[in-house]
């Protein structure tokens, strides 16, 4: 029988390109030198199967902040009810646009587009034109990292990001606090 013995550092390198071609799926999930994940596919950047960001954010209602959206899994853009969405995909299709804002609303049965809201887990849906409680119009507004957006159905949150949902007067953030 004939046996060979290979250095130590030779065996660990051996046994690391093994694992590496078996897990390899052509796609890059290490942390960019910035240290957020890389963007990943077409023409939208966001998240890839692999990365794990969060963004937290406030749903705010005619100037009062709502609970957090419930607990929701089986999607790898969710939520734990903590304040923070979390976005880690699991399938190629909750990559990049697939984990759009709007698409966690969606994931988690809620809607957020240019004329209502509701966030995932709520009973209620707000209008742009809604009455709050003072008398004032609500309108639908998104503000991250405390700039409001205007084309929020493209959004996709990256990792740190500080997002408000706001439905309530025109301007109506809470400045990022």
């Amino acid at each position: 029988m004939l046996r060979v013995v290979l250095p130590a550092g030779l065996t660990v390198a051996f046994v690391a390109v093994v694992v590496a071609a078996v897990f390899e799926d052509g796609r890059a999930t290490a942390p960019s030198p910035g240290g957020s994940p890389e963007p990943g596919g077409g023409e939208a950047v966001g998240p890839r199967v692999g990365d794990h960001w969060h963004a937290v954010y406030e749903y705010i209602v005619c100037g009062e902040t709502q609970p957090p959206a419930p607990t929701r899994s089986g999607s790898g853009v969710h939520t734990h009810s903590d304040g923070i969405i979390h976005i880690h995909p699991f399938a190629p299709g909750e990559e990049g646009a697939g984990a759009r804002l709007v698409k966690w609303f969606e994931y988690g049965g809620g809607l957020l587009d240019e004329d209502e809201v509701r966030l995932p887990g709520a009973a209620v849906t707000y209008e742009n034109g809604d009455e709050c409680p003072d008398g004032t119009i609500g309108t639908v507004q998104v503000f991250v990292n405390g700039e409001r957006l205007t084309d929020y159905g493209r959004y996709i949150p990256q990792d740190g990001d500080r997002i408000e949902i706001v439905f309530g007067p025109e301007g109506s953030s809470s400045g990022g606090r």
